[in-house]
């Protein structure tokens, strides 16, 4: 800002004269490849002594806004800009500020949201405090066949469960912008991913409600074509009669309070086309799933008794059909499928913190403790074998073929017992030999990764011929392409999960490491419960008075029309 701008400032730094006009008039000094809208705001108010709320900046007919992202040049100011400032008062003031607050804290939501998805892979751990894990029913992680997808996929899921956050709390209008980014981030993934699972299918939904709470009828008049969509992806995803669904959850029925809102917004929608008799339909059907959801307090108090909290005994009712010993029985393999995923956090961070004691490969990449425990397992020393996995790339046959062979096999105990600036992935290869198999036709980053992974130059040479260097790189993620896929819900059996920070294996963050926006990072990882139920665990209350309100419209007209 202006105060900090003139801290900082130097006799090297290169400031540009912007001329200002209007409210008030100077000229303003200031660095256009440093500061961003907020700085020159900022500095306009202390050089005029506005409050910094008030004062309005345009440029070439341009209003300018803190939320523009780059620095002054980037955006289009030069030397010979001008600016023309104007001064909003008292509720123009006040107004512009809140949205000013709100579109800047939808930037950080989306910034935060996208720094998470690139930082949480196999590769990056060395600057996550959060593990972001895509898994199966049967609690595996998932593998991508792209990294693109699995990014977009995990940012969309991100930004979905921030926007059902975000409606829970009432605020409608700012969900709709978070739901809208989610749809973005979904749309750049592959198809086929996004076909098996219903999370799009949610997210129409959850978009047409936002809609229909805003009470905003332009918007219900072209939600037809969302709620369409939204139908499909679900009967896709549960099965036509929700076949699948009913495997996936032993036969319990977690869907009903979803198809309540689904067939309510169906009926609102047909009623404002003026399809009376689809509206009933519709709505009549939504009331009847409505009814069976409605718990008795006997049934809450005699699970109760039984040491179950109450929030706990009307989502068991709820999805076991009011049924009390079905209602047990699910509460107690919720119950043990929680201590068990308790057991696997642990064991999980137990093997983050191992992984990064043993460093990261040349490329930046973490070591793959699949593939250590798989070697492991052979007999051979693990801190060995991770040397070995970290000196070839993750190539398992690489690290096979050092660690079996006696002099490779020995310069591997030696380098564990050199310092870690001294080791090979950080030693300089000869480079007379470097230069010599380069001249035979060899690529750089091959000759290099094998001098510093063989024993000797005609060693290197037999490798490179045999090309084991040519996709040593890719050999950590191979393994035929991917049929899972990933959602956060229960329809595909799957779910995004997000660890509390865990920083007991760190050490002090590089020094290159961007700046992280930890207060949103942490908020958004609070939405992401690891519950595959929580989508469907809807509390219905709304839609029940919505149900009735509409049911009272359709038949007036019904009856007026007869």
């Amino acid at each position: 800002m202006g105060g900090e701008g003139d801290q900082g400032a130097g006799p090297s730094r290169k400031l540009a004269c912007l001329r200002v006009a209007g409210a008030w008039s100077g000229v303003v000094e200031v660095p256009l490849e440093e500061w961003t809208i907020k700085d020159l705001r900022a500095e306009v108010g202390r050089l005029s002594g506005f409050a910094v709320e008030s004062i309005n900046l345009i440029s070439a007919g341009r209003n300018l806004k803190d939320v523009q992202s780059g620095v002054l040049k980037a955006i289009g100011l030069g030397e010979n800009s001008k600016l023309l400032v104007t001064r909003i008062g008292g509720e123009q003031a006040i107004a512009m500020n809140k949205e000013r607050e709100r579109s800047e804290r939808l930037a950080r939501i989306k910034a935060a949201a996208d720094a998470m998805a690139k930082r949480s892979n196999e590769d990056g751990f060395a600057t996550d405090d959060y593990d972001m894990q895509l898994e199966n029913q049967s609690g595996e992680r998932l593998r991508f066949n792209s990294e693109d997808d699995k990014r977009a996929l995990k940012m969309g899921l991100m930004l979905h469960a921030k926007g059902q956050e975000l409606i829970k709390q009432s605020q409608f209008t700012e969900a709709l912008e978070v739901l809208s980014m989610s749809e973005e981030s979904f749309s750049l993934c592959d198809r086929k991913i996004l076909e098996a699972v219903d999370n799009v299918a949610l997210l129409h939904l959850d978009t047409v409600w936002c809609f229909f709470m805003l009470r905003d009828l332009a918007l219900l008049a072209v939600a037809r074509e969302r709620l369409s969509m939204s139908r499909e992806g679900l009967s896709r995803s549960h099965g036509r009669n929700l076949e699948r669904l009913r495997v996936l959850q032993g036969g319990f029925c977690p869907e009903l309070a979803v198809y309540v809102r689904l067939e309510l917004l169906e009926g609102v929608v047909a009623y404002h086309s003026g399809r009376s008799e689809a509206a009933r339909q519709s709505l009549t059907s939504a009331q009847q799933k409505f009814q069976q959801l409605q718990v008795s307090d006997e049934a809450v108090a005699q699970l109760a008794n039984m040491g179950f909290t109450t929030k706990e005994s009307r989502r068991a009712l709820r999805m076991s059909g009011q049924d009390v010993q079905r209602a047990v029985e699910f509460l107690m393999e919720e119950r043990r499928k929680k201590s068990e995923k308790l057991e696997e956090d642990r064991r999980q961070r137990r093997e983050r913190k191992e992984q990064k004691k043993y460093g990261k490969t040349m490329s930046g990449k973490a070591i793959d403790m699949t593939m250590l425990n798989e070697l492991a397992s052979i007999g051979y020393d693990r801190q060995v074998v991770a040397e070995a996995l970290r000196q070839s790339e993750n190539s398992v046959q690489l690290a096979l073929d050092m660690l079996s062979n006696p002099a490779t096999f020995a310069a591997l105990q030696i380098s564990l017992l050199e310092p870690s600036s001294t080791k090979p992935s950080s030693t300089p290869v000869d480079e007379a030999v470097l230069e010599m198999l380069l001249s035979m036709g060899f690529e750089r980053e091959q000759v290099i990764r094998a001098l510093k992974v063989t024993a000797n130059s005609n060693e290197a040479i037999e490798r490179l011929i045999q090309g084991q260097f040519a996709d040593a790189e890719g050999t950590s993620t191979s393994g035929g392409e991917s049929t899972e896929v990933a959602s956060s819900s229960v329809a595909s059996g799957e779910a995004s999960r997000a660890e509390t920070p865990d920083f007991g294996g760190l050490d002090t963050p590089p020094v290159d490491m961007d700046p992280r926006d930890q207060e949103m990072e942490t908020e958004i990882a609070a939405n992401l419960s690891g519950d595959p139920l929580a989508e469907y665990d809807l509390e219905v209350d709304k839609e029940g008075e919505a149900i009735f309100e509409y049911l009272g419209l359709v038949d007036s007209l019904l009856t007026v029309s007869a």
